[in-house]
């Protein structure tokens, strides 16, 4: 099963949220998952810079091979740039339509 969680708050209760349902769905055994994706856009953006508090949550889950994917609409018009970003985070055109290209790729959709 493919897995993509949409990411859109600036709040930091959800950016712990969202990390520990992605651990949590890696190490439920009763669920085979192929990949994990997370896209984040807006608000979101926060959890994948690099003063993110769940820096160390991201990290880890990179090494369980789960991709990060920030909208590249989100930092136009912000004080954020791509430097700003965790290293590994991929930056795609619309976050929204990442999101549906997954949907589309038979990704199950889940948001915190």
């Amino acid at each position: 099963m493919n897995v993509v969680f949409h990411h859109t708050e600036d709040d930091p209760d959800l950016h712990a949220r969202v990390t520990g349902n992605i651990e949590n769905l890696l190490d439920d055994e009763t669920i085979a998952t192929d990949e994990v994706a997370l896209v984040s856009n807006g608000g979101g953006i926060a959890l994948l810079t690099e003063d993110s508090p769940q820096r160390e949550a991201i990290e880890v889950l990179q090494k369980r091979d789960v991709t990060f994917k920030q909208c590249s609409n989100t930092l136009t018009g912000i004080d954020t740039t791509e430097d700003d970003l965790l290293d590994g985070v991929e930056l795609v055109s619309s976050g929204v339509g990442e999101v549906a290209r997954l949907e589309a790729a038979s990704y199950v959709y889940v948001t915190p």
